[in-house]
């Protein structure tokens, strides 16, 4: 992290897997370039728990403190156990800076869900990575993501699918050209903190403005009252805070600036020195030379080096990761969560789509003992219904001879003795299509109700 709280690549290189012999390899260059010493103690490596990366760290930098990415925890978490109150409280969790306060988030949240509790608390994953309660107050790095790597992945995407040393090149030319281009803008810029620090400063001094209220002892030690009844005490000698915010960062939170103000003096001097833009500016101070090209290499007497070895995976290379639902797409959408079973167009029903449709209908209702002997009773009384729909557009029924009517009668399912009286219907049928047309009526439906003796 630099002074703006931006990210400055000092190392980067290419294994041939990611495990734990590489991230060792990777890390003892890192201690020896960079001059670690006394087993990491005072630095920060935050993960994302790679594979062999915590073995890695806990054998090289034993001393160092170890983060676990939380949007990392939280995915994992939220596969789990979805739903927005839990992923509030589970950040809850993740951001409280005191203990007290710590422990009134989890017995919340075990109150909320009992197996999310048991989760955040297995072993695998101790609170003192991933909580702000337990971060230690020696460096001024209170972050308890890794975004900036995801960031810098993508900034570099293009170049990773090229060969070996035209990948490294770009990489280089392209830090060359961010390390110019942010000295040239910082230096244009006037003000003793660095930009980013600045807006979060600023609104620092409003939620000061509106929520404490100071009350010193005479010295350097005050007590400020928030606007929810609630107290802390600043030291404004030792730069601390009871909220830990001020001593987590390096930034004076809401309770210390309202006691700066109380005292007449300047919030800006109770920054951090890794905020300012001296800081800033020794940092980039460190420069990346200019390489000739290719043709202008002197070749050495050393053999050429060997690309690790390549194992081919299967199915096509991935050049993009898989996003979450909850990220954001290049268009600026967000995923929608994804449909978890086949949904029928015609019913609507999960399970089965429109072609098997059919196969998914209700069972039809089986005919009972009772039901059957209802039905032979009927037909042997002589009892049948024919539905006849009548519509000013059909030819008229008195146009019908015997054989028309008969065939329809047959397809009635009337029995022999209807058939005998057919001269009678037809002649009511006429009788009936004569009225109709005499209505003006468009369509009329018809039940006609034939009871024969036997």
């Amino acid at each position: 992290m630099d002074a703006d709280n931006g990210s400055y690549v000092v190392a980067w290189a290419m294994v041939e897997a990611e495990s734990k012999d590489s991230w060792i390899w990777f890390l003892e260059l890192l201690a020896k370039d960079l001059n670690i010493e006394h087993e990491g103690r005072g630095w920060i490596f935050i993960s994302d728990k790679q594979k062999g990366l915590i073995p890695a760290l806990g054998q090289i930098v034993s001393r160092a403190e170890i983060r676990f990415c939380v949007r990392h925890l939280w995915t994992n978490f939220t596969k789990l156990f979805p739903g927005m109150v839990l992923k509030d409280q589970m950040w809850a969790c993740a951001k409280s800076t005191t203990l007290p306060y710590f422990q009134k988030e989890m017995k919340t949240m075990k109150e909320l869900e009992l197996d999310a509790y048991k989760w955040l608390t297995a072993k695998e994953r101790p609170a003192k990575h991933w909580c702000r309660a337990y971060f230690n107050t020696v460096v001024d790095c209170d972050i308890m993501i890794n975004n900036i790597c995801e960031s810098f992945n993508g900034w570099i995407l293009e170049a990773r699918g090229k060969s070996l040393v035209t990948m490294f090149e770009e990489l280089r030319v392209k830090l060359m050209k961010r390390i110019a281009n942010r000295k040239r803008k910082m230096e244009a810029y006037h003000g003793n903190i660095c930009p980013k620090i600045r807006e979060i400063v600023e609104k620092i001094k409003l939620k000061a403005a509106t929520d404490c209220t100071p009350t010193f002892n005479g010295g350097d030690i005050a007590e400020i009252e928030n606007i929810e009844g609630t107290k802390n005490v600043v030291n404004l000698a030792r730069r601390t805070c009871t909220c830990r915010r001020w001593d987590l960062s390096g930034i004076p939170c809401k309770h210390a600036i309202s006691a700066i103000y109380l005292k007449r003096e300047n919030p800006d001097d109770y920054v951090s020195r890794c905020y300012l833009k001296t800081t800033y500016m020794s940092i980039y101070n460190n420069l990346i030379q200019p390489v000739n090209s290719m043709d202008l290499w002197s070749r050495g007497e050393d053999p050429p080096i060997q690309p690790p070895q390549y194992s081919r995976q299967p199915g096509r290379p991935k050049k993009t990761r898989d996003k979450a639902a909850y990220e954001k797409q290049k268009d600026g959408t967000v995923r929608k969560r994804m449909q978890k079973s086949l949904r029928c167009g015609n019913c609507k029903q999960q399970g089965h789509n429109r072609k098997t449709c059919q196969r998914h209908l209700p069972p039809k209702e089986k005919a009972t003992a009772a039901h059957l002997r209802h039905l032979d009773s009927a037909s042997r009384s002589g009892q049948h219904l024919a539905y006849l729909a009548v519509d000013s557009a059909t030819p008229r029924l008195s146009h019908l001879d015997s054989t028309v009517l008969k065939a329809m009668l047959r397809l009635s399912h009337l029995d022999s003795a209807t058939l005998r009286a057919a001269p009678r219907l037809l002649l009511a049928f006429t009788i009936f299509s004569n009225l109709v047309h005499i209505l003006g009526l468009y369509q009329i439906v018809c039940l006609i109700h034939f009871v024969v003796a036997d």
